[in-house]
């Protein structure tokens, strides 16, 4: 906790200097329409969640399932600063997680988020601060409860010129895990998977529609494991062509893909294979009716890996979610998504050997009423089940979510 909120007033003392904020409203999901109070020229919001959750299988496990009763509250509180043309956001968001009956995985999530915007004659920058404190379950390779401390800082210079526009920006963020000492593969531990990114991005765009603009992005980044010489460093360059805008009146476009290398260091025990592929993200929104809504998701990336002496895997996501409002306060949404993670080398389970590979279904029903704008609640139903090469990673997965949050 202390060392959260250090590094978060130090973020936050930073961006004070430089002024700004990016977009200048930091969004909350659960209250979309809220409009905070003004103290002045100054925008606090606050709100406070409180779910209850039936979760049938909380450690992901492949049999003698865990079934318990999770309590969650969720306060947050932020602010929003106007500085001349300028401006500047803060908020804070807590979870705090109470288990029925495991009452060992009771725990406290946080987050923190600068954002600031320099608005220029001709340019704007924009400074982006995100801190987690969090538990993660790593659902996509294991289920262990590995206590992870990320921050991601981007700073960024943009402009637009009748119909030219262009963006370039330098990110770095540290992922840290809260176990120096368990053991990740023979005498490697969490701590030695300790990284740091450093990522330089720029891209270009033209506007060839009234509202859409198709764009060029390039990034080259460096990931660098600090604690140890072990974990193979790696560098990255991608090309990416994308689509953003609205090129109807029906859609809304989001969208990119190209190509990417990411070359391994060698390593005495790590896999050392290098990638290289298709990659792409982002979505499309389908406005069917004033009440209806469809998104279709991809993603195709490659992340750095906890399993046995494997690098990185490469994750293949397919989305769809479907929105309908019965009226302005009432609306349902179904969603679903599949996943198909690849691994690059072979590895032995249980004396079957063979290259890893993970298939993850996902689907859902929510149903949402928003009660005033200062209030809303929601159901929740999400089914999740992974097939894997090696069934010890199999698990089936129901959750039932019932969720109230009030705030201004």
């Amino acid at each position: 906790m202390t060392k959260t909120i250090t590094i978060f007033l130090t973020a936050l003392s930073v961006v004070c200097l430089i002024s700004g904020i990016s977009y200048a409203e930091l969004d909350n999901p659960d209250l979309p329409n809220r409009e905070g109070v003004k103290v002045q020229d100054i925008i606090v919001h606050g709100a406070f969640n409180a779910r209850e959750e039936l979760e049938t299988n909380i450690y992901l496990a492949d049999k003698k399932e865990k079934f318990d009763a999770i309590t969650i509250f969720h306060p947050s509180a932020g602010l929003e600063v106007p500085l001349r043309d300028h401006k500047i956001s803060l908020d804070y968001d807590a979870e705090v997680f109470v288990y029925g009956k495991f009452h060992t995985e009771n725990h406290i999530d946080q987050r923190a988020r600068a954002l600031a915007e320099i608005n220029l004659t001709n340019y704007k920058i924009t400074v982006n601060n995100v801190l987690r404190d969090y538990t993660d379950r790593s659902a996509d390779e294991n289920s262990r409860r590995i206590g992870r401390f990320n921050n991601k800082l981007r700073a960024g210079v943009e402009a637009e010129f009748n119909r030219l526009y262009f963006d370039v920006g330098y990110t770095n963020m540290f992922d840290i895990y809260g176990s120096k000492d368990d053991l990740v593969y023979q005498n490697v531990t969490y701590g030695d998977r300790d990284r740091v990114y450093n990522i330089v991005d720029a891209s270009i765009g033209y506007r060839f529609m009234p509202k859409t603009y198709v764009f060029v992005e390039n990034d080259l980044g460096f990931i660098h494991y600090y604690n140890s010489s072990v974990p193979p460093d790696s560098w990255f360059i991608q090309s990416l062509v994308g689509l953003k805008g609205k090129p109807t009146n029906k859609i809304v476009a989001n969208i990119k893909g190209g190509f990417r290398y990411q070359g391994y260091n060698s390593s005495a025990i790590y896999n050392d294979k290098d990638f290289a592929g298709f990659v792409a993200s982002g979505g499309l929104d389908f406005l069917m009716t004033e009440d209806d809504k469809l998104y279709m998701g991809v993603e195709r990336t490659v992340y750095e890996s906890l399993y046995q002496n494997m690098n990185y895997y490469n994750a293949n996501i397919l989305s769809l979610e479907y929105l309908h409002k019965f009226n302005k306060k009432m609306s349902a949404k179904a969603f679903g998504s599949y996943q198909l993670n690849l691994y690059p080398g072979a590895t032995v389970e249980l004396g079957d050997t063979g290259k890893r590979y993970d298939n993850i279904f996902d689907a859902g029903l929510s149903l949402r009423y928003d009660i005033k704008k200062w209030a809303s609640m929601e159901f929740k139903y999400e089914y999740t089940q992974r097939i894997s090469k090696f069934s010890t990673y199999d698990y089936a997965d129901n959750r039932i979510i019932f969720s109230g949050t009030g705030g201004f």
